[in-house]
């Protein structure tokens, strides 16, 4: 027998012994999103400040344009490594986003925390995953 009929016979033996789908949907891992969220709510509200004032129009702004998420949570990112380490829940959490949000190159500056104030990271971090969780449900990709 030649070698390529025997390949050919042991594709054919492992095409009917490999399992079959039978209509049920492929399980994947998702990451809950929701949970993450929450999860850096959580220890915002432990070590940071409750904020002082809201944000104003114009970091709304910055904060909700597409074409600014990643640099922004690169921003948050950041922040968080130089505040609380590499190795803090909040800058694992934060990092879960990245694959998801759009990679479109910024035509402006992205969001400005002020230096060591904590108020300030916490304010404009939950407006941000507020920004965050609506994007990520407007491309289906919101994950409970």
């Amino acid at each position: 027998m030649s070698s390529l009929s025997i390949l050919h016979l042991l594709l054919l033996l492992l095409a009917l012994h490999a399992p079959q789908a039978k209509g049920l949907p492929v399980v994947t891992s998702r990451t809950p999103y929701s949970m993450l969220m929450k999860e850096i709510m959580d220890d915002l509200k432990k070590i940071t400040p409750s904020p002082e004032g809201s944000l104003n129009s114009d970091e709304k702004n910055f904060l909700m344009k597409e074409s600014l998420l990643q640099a922004n949570l690169k921003v948050f990112m950041t922040f968080a490594t130089d505040t609380f380490g590499n190795d803090s829940k909040i800058m694992k959490n934060l990092k879960e986003f990245q694959p998801v949000l759009p990679t479109a190159t910024p035509t402006e500056d992205p969001i400005f925390i002020e230096n060591k104030n904590l108020g300030d990271f916490r304010m404009k971090l939950e407006e941000y995953l507020v920004i965050i969780r609506n994007y990520l449900k407007s491309k289906n990709i919101w994950f409970s």
